[in-house]
């Protein structure tokens, strides 16, 4: 494909690159630095952190991240204005609620797209999405179907990445199961620390504490540093070194999540994932080669012993087949050729 020049929208209410935990910020930040170095002109609208330096050059709409944007309603026209004056020929949203800008970006020939880091609620901004045909990406099939369900019209699925030679591969696991995420409900990471308890494994948590009433009433009690740790909210070397030599990952998600990018993680570390059946859990695990899809708590105790079939080296060549940075750059430069009809 030949150069061209790319604007990324990223989120405001997070910086980019993402300081800790921020999953769309993380696919920002890799997405621009590859297409950089394959040479196309990139630029990212979003909140630099201090002190950090990047391989593109950020456009800073404020100095510190917002934590409500869409109060902000003057960003609509200020964003519309700036974007149109920088003269690019592609702008990849990563926020939906940006759709109204967006939007009106077609008008000025400029191919735009919108990746769906998460579900389309019932608002103005799905509205005119729908519409407008802004053109949507899914993330998984998962996703394209459910919104497809809803009468949205999906242009293309293409699935995160990861910068594989980044994760540590090892065959040597340790004597604890792992979880890695956020911690509440929604995760089911109460139910990680009974199923661990009740196959007598250890279990080792990290991630950063959604919801303090459900940490201190089903999580706190358990941590006594041997049989339940909880790390907190670790940097990227603590995070591939715990997921390389764990047994496995435990995934008991309890809503149709669109993506899990941490299953990808630990599976490029060579640790397989024991996840619910649900969302994208069945499309990144293999059920059987990298790991296994489960129903209920039950199933996921009977899964810890049948973890000896899953060899690790098999779980990495998956997601370097599947979830590498390099698969994700080409999905989207192939998106983009279609866009511009080049």
């Amino acid at each position: 494909m030949r150069s061209i020049s790319i604007l990324h929208i990223s989120h405001i209410s997070n910086y980019t690159p993402p300081v800790g935990y921020g999953g769309t910020e993380l696919i920002v930040d890799l997405l621009a630095k590859h297409q950089r170095e394959k040479g196309h002109d990139v630029k990212v609208l979003g909140v630099k952190p201090l002190g950090v330096n990047t391989d593109y050059p950020i456009i800073p709409l404020f100095s510190k991240p917002v934590k409500k944007p869409r109060l902000h309603h003057k960003l609509y026209t200020t964003l519309r204005s700036l974007i149109n004056s920088l003269h690019v020929e592609v702008v990849h949203a990563h926020v939906q609620w940006l759709a109204p800008s967006i939007a009106f970006l077609k008008l000025f020939d400029k191919a735009v797209l919108l990746t769906l880091h998460a579900d389309l609620s019932n608002n103005l901004a799905s509205r005119i999405l729908k519409v407008l045909k802004i053109p949507l990406i899914a993330i998984s099939h998962t996703q394209k179907e459910r919104l497809e369900g809803k009468g949205f019209k999906i242009f293309e699925v293409a699935y995160h990445g990861i910068e594989v030679d980044r994760y540590p591969f090892s065959k040597d696991k340790g004597d604890y199961l792992v979880y890695l995420g956020r911690i509440d409900s929604s995760k089911g990471v109460h139910i990680a620390v009974r199923a661990s308890k009740r196959a007598g494994e250890k279990l080792v948590l990290m991630g950063p504490i959604a919801d303090r009433s459900y940490f201190d009433a089903l999580i706190r009690p358990f941590i006594d540093g041997r049989n339940l740790t909880y790390l907190g909210e670790v940097d990227f070397e603590t995070k591939v070194e715990v997921l390389s030599h764990a047994k496995a990952l435990i995934y008991p998600v309890q809503y149709e999540e669109f993506f899990g990018l941490a299953m990808v993680e630990a599976l490029a570390c060579g640790t397989p994932v024991i996840g619910f059946a649900k969302g994208s859990v069945r499309e990144i695990v293999k059920n059987g080669v990298t790991g296994f899809v489960v129903n209920n708590e039950d199933e996921i105790i009977e899964a810890v012993k049948r973890l000896h079939i899953i060899d690790p080296l098999t779980c990495r060549r998956d997601v370097e087949n599947r979830f590498s940075a390099e698969n994700m750059i080409k999905k989207y430069e192939k998106i983009y050729a279609k866009l511009l009809r080049v």
